[in-house]
């Protein structure tokens, strides 16, 4: 696929990710090693099989509002590169892609394709309940956030930063750290939404089971994480060729909206190639 969008050295992206959510239940049970091989073959060399446990948590709604309730852990089967910069999660429920190391749409639209065709040719999935893409921005600039974090506004569009940032900096009480939500219509049964904010830390955990090449020191950051997805009201076939299109169009409002938010003094940071540690 053709892209002309500039390739940025020093991109603040720390995970991109697609959700393919599956209509029909499963039962919990980790897929049979049969199935688990046949799919790592079709995705190619240089994947591993790995299973890890999840413990999954849902909300209980209370008197006193909603109440995490811990779920019986259960067994996903992911596939990941050698140096787990990027892994597919494979269960009953969805097909699930993620990378720290993305460079290129195309680049990661073609694992991405290979993803969905194994899961077509191995699964036969009945159909598609949702689609999901993300990618979450963790945006560090020198000096920028530490104890002050008014100088965020020379940085990301004024639309971002919190109510009167600078004046309330100016009386003696400035912001520690802020967020922000938004929704945006794209498309029929297509939304985005942007969660955005000054915090501390790490959005995407180095330390998680996907490895991020040269993590930078924990530190104040500015949070951009753009949740783009499509949710039919039907349940469509589960076709390849529909899934990537589907992709397409959700990766067009995410980049829009991104270039829209950043200066173009911060684009000059990106541009700069990446300084290791």
């Amino acid at each position: 696929m053709a892209d002309d969008h500039e390739v940025l050295p020093n991109a603040p992206l720390a995970l991109v990710a697609v959700e393919v959510r599956l209509p029909s239940g499963g039962s919990g049970r980790p897929l049979p090693m049969t199935v688990q091989r046949a799919f790592r073959d079709v995705l190619g060399e240089g994947w591993v099989i790995q299973s890890s446990r999840v413990q999954p948590v849902s909300l209980t709604i209370g008197p006193g509002g909603a109440v995490p309730q811990a779920m019986p852990p259960i067994t996903v089967q992911s596939f990941t590169v050698r140096d787990r910069t990027m892994a597919v999660a494979l269960t009953e429920e969805s097909i699930t892609v993620q990378t720290t190391r993305y460079r290129h749409y195309p680049d990661f639209r073609e694992t991405l394709s290979r993803a969905v065709q194994a899961a077509a040719s191995v699964l036969a999935p009945d159909g598609i309940a949702r689609v999901g893409m993300r990618y979450i921005d963790e945006i560090r600039v020198p000096g920028t956030g530490e104890g002050d974090t008014s100088g965020w506004a020379e940085w990301v569009d004024t639309s971002l930063v919190a109510p009167k940032l600078g004046p309330m900096a100016q009386a003696g009480f400035p912001v520690g750290t802020w967020e922000g939500a938004a929704q945006y219509l794209t498309r029929s049964y297509e939304k985005l939404v942007l969660r955005f904010g000054a915090r501390a830390g790490y959005a995407v955990n180095p330390d998680g089971p996907l490895k991020r090449p040269d993590p930078p020191r924990p530190g104040p950051f500015f949070m951009l994480d753009f949740d783009s997805f499509w949710e039919p009201p039907e349940i469509p076939e589960f076709e390849p060729t529909t899934i990537m299109a589907v992709c397409d169009r959700l990766r067009a409002p995410v980049r829009a909206l991104f270039d829209m938010l950043v200066t173009e003094r911060l684009l000059a940071e990106f541009r700069k190639e990446k300084s290791v540690g």
